[in-house]
């Protein structure tokens, strides 16, 4: 068993819901190959990655990773039933984040009830019955919004550049990473946080760290700093 059950905390308020970051990189710090993190993690990983969805209430995308995969927030069939024990959906919420409204009008993720949120005002061209298009400022009102619909856990499966505006803006509770036994190099890799430097250091606590053939899975929670400034 990879982890502690159960994976997801509780909200520590009432102003939005508990949010954990889930990602994979190699041991070089690469969080993607082509630009997809597809082919990083062992099956191990893949396991993780859906039994966490499992006790989330919305599975949370950056654009930019809906557009480099045929991804989608789904769990498969022998999941659903842990879900419907716990009293959730039988499928999380699927929710996207775009700036730009740069989105295939066709895609996997849209087979099931989904919110693309838009921090623009520039045009989404997805128009389908599954899919409410939703206008808000910050991620801060995307996480107010969820809360406002009744999540209570939110698991945001990356990229990087959401990844930074979450922790910029203090809604990250907890961080689970993959660390595959791989190395790939290049001039320009893409780590799990891209952006502008952050406003203050994050801190972390490691609360689980667990080794399968090489593969390392770390469960952090992040932590005020210890300079009192609260999380960054």
């Amino acid at each position: 068993m990879i982890h502690p059950r159960p994976l997801l905390g509780e909200p520590r308020g009432t102003d939005r819901p508990y949010l954990a970051i889930n990602m994979v990189a190699t041991l070089d710090g690469r969080a993607a190959l082509d630009g997809s993190a597809v082919g990083i993690g062992s099956t191990a990983d893949k396991r993780l990655m859906r039994e966490l969805r499992a006790e989330a209430d919305v599975v949370l995308h950056g654009a930019g990773t809906v557009r480099a995969d045929p991804l989608s927030a789904r769990v498969p069939p022998d999941l659903v039933e842990q879900r419907l024990a716990r009293g959730l959906s039988r499928q999380p919420l699927g929710a996207i984040v775009t700036r730009s409204g740069d989105l295939p009008v066709r895609h996997p993720y849209y087979e099931s009830s989904s919110v693309i949120y838009v921090t623009s005002s520039a045009t989404v061209a997805v128009e389908l019955p599954t899919v409410e298009v939703c206008r808000v400022s910050t991620v801060v009102d995307v996480l107010q919004n969820l809360a406002r619909r009744g999540a209570r856990r939110v698991l945001c499966e990356g990229g990087p550049t959401l990844n930074s505006a979450l922790f910029a803006n203090g809604l990250v509770d907890e961080v689970f990473l993959t660390i595959a036994p791989k190395l790939v190099g290049g001039e320009d890799p893409l780590t799990i946080i891209k952006g502008p430097r952050l406003p203050s250091t994050i801190h972390l606590e490691l609360r689980s760290l667990v080794e399968l053939e090489g593969e390392l899975f770390l469960r952090y929670a992040v932590t005020p700093s210890p300079s009192g400034r609260g999380r960054g």
